[in-house]
């Protein structure tokens, strides 16, 4: 269940412009103060509204880890540092995003940007499955263990024990998918109707002027420290 929490209650169309705006500061800051600056709140804004698998947070520490150390040994510290901070600054906002935001505040969001409806329609469903995906590939591999088989151990079986039966429950999802949307006779040129249609609320004016205050300050960081 989505937890209730100040973020949720932001305008998802303003929390999707902020990903995106913060992700391409990202990727031109070259100071690493600047850097810091801007995945300390992230951070910070993950730990309080995101609940953390323990298990998913201890891969992707050792994988930063494993970066910063390849890192180090193709060029120095400061700039493997730097640069696993930026991985972590266009990061960060996807999880935060995901875990704020409802499906069904996400297709609102979408179709207030005025896109095609199929590409509404394919967007929302992928964001949808993604966590399907996920619980299916956990059985897959519980039933793998149930046989014998620790695939986390034998990469050469991923293929066969793995990858395989998951593109057959995909194609299986997709078909049920399908027919479902065609005996509620969907028509993606269709008008739609929203019982719940986006307004700008404080809340948003307060997380607008929160969010330009930390990118104000990253750009001072980055041009005059």
């Amino acid at each position: 269940m989505q937890q209730h929490t100040f973020l949720t209650q932001i305008n998802p169309l303003l929390k999707i412009i902020t990903s995106i705006t913060i992700l391409s500061i990202a990727l031109i800051l070259h100071n690493i103060w600047a850097i810091t600056v801007l995945v300390v709140p992230l951070l910070l804004l993950v730990l309080i509204s995101v609940q953390i698998n323990l298990k998913i947070l201890g891969y992707v520490s050792i994988s930063l880890l494993l970066f910063m150390v390849v890192s180090t040994w193709l060029r120095d510290f400061n700039t493997s540092v730097f640069s696993t901070l930026r991985l972590v600054a266009i990061i960060l906002p996807t999880p935060l995003l995901a875990s704020t935001t409802s499906p069904s505040d996400l297709i609102r969001a979408l179709q207030a940007t005025r896109l095609p409806s199929f590409l509404t329609l394919s967007l929302m469903l992928i964001w949808r499955f993604l966590p399907i995906i996920q619980q299916e590939t956990q059985r897959i591999l519980e039933a793998n263990q149930l046989r014998g088989v620790d695939l986390k151990f034998q990469p050469q079986q991923w293929f066969s024990g793995l990858f395989l039966p998951l593109m057959f429950r995909i194609v299986a999802y997709a078909d049920d998918v399908t027919v479902g949307l065609e005996t509620r006779g969907y028509d993606p040129q269709a008008l739609r109707s929203n019982s719940k249609p986006l307004r700008w609320q404080l809340q948003d004016t307060i997380f607008t002027v929160s969010v330009t205050v930390m990118l104000a300050i990253v750009v001072y960081t980055e041009l005059f420290v």
